[in-house]
């Protein structure tokens, strides 16, 4: 690729305005505490998944005794070390927000280094607020020029340049500091395979975590004043892990088209790319009222690169959450799509497994052509009698265009800190959240995410 001279001056641009005073809009503030909240109530409902709380008891044995959180477990630990095991936790369930323009998950990325951080150097709850809306605005805005391979899963990937402005910001570095620290995150992201999702292997988590840990280490080698590669975005982003990179989309419209408000969040524990056809599958069996007995076929016609999720044998639980005929074949043994669909014992139910293998997964070009804005799905079942139905879902629910009501979204989070941490502890925790807007300190998450059942 030819690399473009006006790059340093878009990221640069990018950079300055995501350290000012107008990245976070009085009106959008109720909206950051729900992201920060759901990113939180991820982690902390992952903690019921051994591999993750083993991972968060290893942490002082990894980076020893320190002022940040470690939330499943409420231990201290270094902000590096406290980022990389929240990470790894925050996208365990599937259940953590995320974008359509990024394709990505830019809270899960972000805030446990923003948190860890902000810990670390006593921030109040509008800083932190704050520093996570610039760390979210930038995160899309570098993921939106990507066009990653195919073979590349998007999780880490641009979302390191995220964390480490936002980081830079908490920690007061200036322009040419941040955007330095950008570019040393953007050359640290590490492989990351679609591959490894698709068969249910949790490293995908774990490189959430490791890119976290990236937002606090980039900042640190910036201050160590490390040297770093001019081009490393475009190169990494556009040569490396994908097949081209469109930078001036880093400050387009800057300061006017506010992304921060254009994601979705999650009810169904599963990839969001698996959700049109989710819920076009609910819409069929609440028209027609038919079972997995009645089933002879099923097609999926979807956008581009949600076709990567076609897989049918899915080995386990986890690989369900990235295959749409595992998906599809819950909603209708099941009838839901929760945590409890995505059990390895769920994935062993021989209805399921037989239903799965009926399911096809093929693309609509026209689908494909509307994304991201339009992410959606046709689902089209034969029956044994001979009949066929079919429907379209253009707008599944959690996304800005149709969200879920407040209290579905207050539900999801009691429900997932309650499947760790005691009612009070919980409540209390949610209730800490909501008073971020107006916090002096960040004091007292520890002893409460540490009152677990």
């Amino acid at each position: 690729m030819t690399l473009d001279t006006g790059h340093a001056r878009r990221l640069e641009h990018l950079v300055e305005w995501g350290l000012g005073d107008e990245v976070l809009l009085d009106e959008d503030v109720p909206h950051v505490v729900t992201l920060v909240t759901d990113t939180i109530a991820a982690i902390v409902g992952a903690s019921r998944e051994p591999e993750v709380l083993a991972l968060a008891t290893a942490a002082q044995g990894l980076g020893g005794v320190g002022p940040a959180t470690v939330l499943c477990t409420g231990e201290g630990t270094t902000p590096v070390t406290a980022a990389l095991v929240n990470g790894n936790a925050a996208v365990r369930l599937e259940l953590d927000e995320g974008n359509p323009h990024a394709a990505n998950h830019p809270c899960a990325h972000t805030v446990p280094a923003l948190l860890a951080t902000a810990e670390a150097i006593g921030s109040d709850g509008p800083t932190l607020l704050a520093a996570t809306a610039a760390a979210y605005e930038v995160a899309v805005r570098v993921a939106r020029g990507a066009r990653l391979r195919r073979s590349v899963h998007p999780f880490g990937t641009t979302m390191v340049c995220g964390g480490a402005l936002g980081v830079a910001r908490l920690r007061g570095l200036d322009v040419e500091q941040a955007t330095r620290a950008v570019r040393l995150a953007a050359a640290l992201v590490p492989a990351s395979t679609q591959r490894a999702a698709n068969t249910g292997a949790t490293i995908r988590n774990a490189i959430t975590g490791v890119c976290a840990s990236i937002g606090v280490l980039a900042v640190e080698l910036a201050l160590a004043g490390t040297g770093d590669d001019a081009f490393a975005l475009p190169t990494v982003f556009g040569e490396v892990l994908g097949e081209g990179y469109d930078d001036s989309r880093l400050d387009a419209e800057l300061g006017d088209l506010r992304l921060i408000r254009s994601g979705y969040l999650k009810t169904h524990a599963s990839s969001r790319w698996t959700h049109a056809p989710i819920e076009a599958t609910e819409t069929l069996l609440n028209r027609h009222g038919f079972g997995a007995h009645d089933v002879a076929a099923v097609e999926v016609a979807t956008y581009d690169p949600a076709t990567r999720l076609d897989g049918r044998e899915a080995r386990n639980g986890f690989a369900g959450k990235h295959s749409i005929p595992y998906c599809v074949a819950a909603r209708i043994v099941l009838r839901h799509n929760g945590v409890s669909a995505y059990t390895d014992d769920a994935a062993a139910e021989p209805r399921l497994r037989t239903l799965m293998h009926c399911v096809s997964v093929v693309e609509d070009p026209a689908m494909t052509a509307a994304t991201p804005g339009v992410r959606a799905a046709r689902v089209t079942v034969r029956l044994l009698d001979g009949r066929e139905l079919s429907a379209t879902e253009t707008a599944p629910a959690g996304g800005c265009d149709n969200p879920y009501p407040a209290d579905v979204i207050h539900d999801k989070h009691r429900s997932l800190t309650r499947r760790a941490l005691r009612d009070d502890a919980a409540d209390e925790l949610l209730g800490w959240c909501a008073e971020l807007p107006s916090a002096r300190d960040l004091n007292g998450l520890a002893a409460i995410v540490g009152r677990r059942r």
